[in-house]
């Protein structure tokens, strides 16, 4: 879940990044790509470390390692070679933050039930 809304605060920072510089002359959009990588990743574990130089490598470190991805936009540019899209980035944002409300409402109620089990009310 960490990794989750690391990624989508990293993607809001793109997104605040590149409204404010929607009349900036020659500014290339970011657009923050995570969910794939962090698919991938959960499914190598957490990760381990090689101590000793007989044990076997391995160069997994699961979600651990996982950096949310940046991609520059350009296509679409205008006249000035802005390639910022006011609407989409909206549309980013609003999505954004329904994900990033959605993973902390869902943790909550987790961290909820914990609660409960470890005060025996359940």
């Amino acid at each position: 879940m960490q990794k989750s809304l690391d990624g989508l605060m990293e993607r809001q920072n793109a997104v605040a990044s590149n409204i404010t510089n929607v009349s900036t002359p020659g500014y290339k959009a970011k657009r923050v790509e995570f969910e794939k990588q962090l698919s991938v990743s959960m499914g190598q574990g957490i990760g381990m470390t090689q101590t000793d130089k007989n044990h076997l490598p391995n160069g997994s470190k699961g979600v651990y390692g996982m950096k949310p991805h940046y991609k520059v936009t350009l296509t679409g540019a205008r006249e000035d070679g802005n390639t910022v899209d006011l609407d989409k980035e909206m549309a980013i944002n609003g999505e954004n933050n329904i994900r990033y409300q959605m993973i902390t409402q869902i943790f909550s109620e987790h961290l909820q039930e914990v609660l409960s089990a470890i005060k025996g009310e359940k």
